[in-house]
C-alpha cells in the first residue's frame, strides 16, 4: 500500500506542476457555472437535474485530457522503463496512477457545490436526489477516467490518446439513444444497460440503482484489468 501511495503522490505532484490540472477543473467549473447559470435563471428551473446532465457530458469530453498523460507521457519521457524496473508490481502502478486521476475529479465535483448555495438559500431542493447526482456523477467519472487510462497506455503520444478516448466515450454516452431504432427485444436491452448516459439519467431522478452502481463499477474493473494485463504483456 505504501508503494501505491508514493506513486499516487507522485502523479498528484505531476498534475499540479502542469497545466493540465489548472486548465481541466478551470474549464470544468466555468462550464458547469454557465449551465447552472443558464437551467436556473433564464429557463426557471430551481433543481440541479439540467445541470447534472450538461456535468455529465461535459465529464465525458474533458476526461481524455486528464488521463492522456498517464502512461503517454511515462513513454514519451522514457521513464516507463525506470518504473517498471522498481519495486511495483503492475496493479500497483495502474491503481495508483488511477486514484491520482480520481482526485482530480474530486476536485472538479466539489467545486461544483458552490452552485448549491443560491439554490438552499433561495429555493427548496431535494437534498437526497442531490447527492443521488453526485454519486452518479463520481461513478460516471471513475468509469470514464479507467477507459481513458487504458487508451493512454496503448500509445506514446498523449494527443492520439485523448483523440482514440473522446469517442469511444462518446460512444458509450450516446448509444441508448439507439434503442428506439431496434426491433430487437435483445439489443435494445443491451443498448440500455452499457449507456453511460442512461444509467447516469438514474441517479439524476434520484434512483440509485444497484444495476448503474454494478455497471459503472465493472466497467472500471475491466479498464483496469486490461490495463494491468497489458503492462505485464509489455513487460
Amino acid at each position: 500500500m505504501n508503494r501505491v501511495l508514493a506513486l499516487y503522490q507522485k502523479e498528484i505532484l505531476s498534475y499540479f506542476r502542469s497545466p493540465i490540472a489548472y486548465f481541466v477543473v478551470s474549464v470544468f467549473l466555468l462550464g458547469t457555472a454557465y449551465f447552472f447559470l443558464y437551467n436556473v435563471f433564464l429557463t426557471g428551473s430551481a433543481t440541479m437535474d439540467g445541470t447534472f446532465a450538461n456535468m455529465g457530458m461535459l465529464l465525458v469530453t474533458v476526461s481524455p485530457v486528464i488521463t492522456m498523460r498517464l502512461f503517454a507521457s511515462e513513454y514519451s519521457g522514457g521513464t516507463m522503463e525506470l518504473l517498471t524496473t522498481l519495486p511495483l508490481r503492475n496493479w500497483q502502478i495502474v491503481i495508483g496512477k488511477f486514484l491520482g486521476a480520481v482526485t482530480i475529479l474530486l476536485l472538479m465535483m466539489f467545486g461544483t457545490a458552490i452552485n448549491l448555495i443560491p439554490l438552499y438559500l433561495y429555493g427548496n431542493p431535494e437534498t437526497t436526489t442531490i447527492l443521488s447526482g453526485y454519486i452518479g456523477f463520481a461513478l460516471l467519472g471513475m468509469a470514464c477516467l479507467a477507459v481513458g487510462q487504458l487508451f493512454s497506455a496503448f500509445t506514446q503520444n498523449q494527443i492520439v490518446a485523448a483523440l482514440i478516448t473522446v469517442p469511444v466515450l462518446l460512444a458509450f454516452w450516446t448509444i441508448g439513444h439507439l434503442q428506439s431504432f431496434q426491433s430487437s427485444t435483445t439489443l435494445h436491452a443491451i443498448f440500455g444497460y452499457v449507456s453511460f448516459s442512461l444509467h447516469f439519467g438514474d441517479f439524476i431522478s434520484g434512483l440509485v440503482r444497484s444495476e448503474a452502481v454494478a455497471f459503472y463499477l465493472v466497467v472500471c474493473a475491466i479498464a483496469l484489468t486490461l490495463n494491468t494485463s497489458y503492462l505485464q504483456w509489455r513487460r
